[in-house]
């Protein structure tokens, strides 16, 4: 009878344990009039940086009803997109919500028909609360204490919970403003780009940017064009500055500053990477506006 009964405590506690961190997962819903209910059971996390303030982070958290794998958004340059492209995902609904610091929250419910997105926040009429929010792991539920509208509008509501942990960013050393030495390897790269200097461009290129670059059916000409076009479309040129970036071993991703339009400023991440002695350019993605 005494093991019987150590042994039911035991499973009793185990049971216990476990509801009080369910990490990764998710529940509730959100439930939109006329178009249909997302009720996520799975939830991965991952730092990004602001799309309004690029210059800081914040955690978005996935809410999807499929399982996906958080590994593949380590230490990518752009998790965001990694994301929201995972062959899981394919003709699935999801929901993105987009965690600061201080507590605000934004939320991107997505119906894969159409892609019709449902976009709302903490200033909008949701409502976030936390029982967990650490640089590791975020607990909480995001719900609308009263149905919401749409621009167009269509009622909707939102109640959910999500219990996720937050994986590490990679380990690296602060690279100083300018970029160091990987910063004077884009800066002439990104000036061989402009005088559309074939020969530069592809000595200047990673395997894998030279895979985007150099199309078999084009001219020199006409690839040097289409290189100079795709990195002003990634990376804001015009009063460009090298803000700083990390190092990690043989990779760097640096900040890179500029102009967008008169008066804003735009961030974009350069990924550059190491060939024995050499330093070529290998992706870049626009990470947000700066203020």
């Amino acid at each position: 009878m005494k093991s019987g009964v150590t042994v039911l405590i035991g499973s009793a506690l185990l049971l216990i344990s476990t509801h009080a961190h369910a990490a990764n997962s998710a529940s509730g819903s959100v439930d939109v009039q006329k178009v249909g209910t997302i009720s996520p059971k799975f939830s991965v996390g991952y730092l990004v940086r602001d799309q309004r303030n690029a210059r800081t982070t914040q955690t978005e958290v996935l809410l999807s009803e499929v399982m996906t794998d958080p590994a593949q958004m380590d230490g990518v340059l752009d998790p965001h997109m990694v994301a929201i492209n995972l062959d899981a995902l394919r003709n699935r609904n999801y929901i993105l919500l987009f965690v600061r610091g201080d507590g605000w929250v934004g939320m991107n419910a997505t119906f894969s028909k159409g892609m019709t997105q449902f976009l709302n926040d903490t200033t909008g009429g949701l409502k976030a609360e936390f029982t967990a929010r650490t640089a590791t792991r975020i607990e909480g539920r995001v719900s609308s204490p009263a149905p919401l509208k749409s621009m167009d509008g269509t009622t909707y509501t939102v109640d959910l919970h999500f219990d996720v942990d937050i994986a590490a960013p990679p380990a690296g050393t602060a690279l100083p403003t300018g970029g160091g030495d990987p910063g004077k390897a884009l800066t002439a790269f990104l000036a061989s780009s402009q005088k559309k200097n074939w020969t530069a461009i592809k000595a200047g290129s990673s395997p894998a940017a030279l895979k985007t670059f150099d199309k078999s059916y084009n001219s020199p000409a006409e690839n040097a064009e289409g290189a100079a076009d795709l990195l002003k479309a990634w990376i804001p040129l015009q009063k460009m500055t090298i803000t700083g970036g990390q190092l990690r071993g043989k990779v760097a991703v640096l900040d890179v500053e500029g102009e967008l339009f008169p008066g804003q400023l735009g961030l974009s991440l350069v990924q550059m990477v190491k060939t024995g002695a050499v330093w070529q350019f290998d992706r870049a993605a626009r990470a947000g506006l700066v203020r």
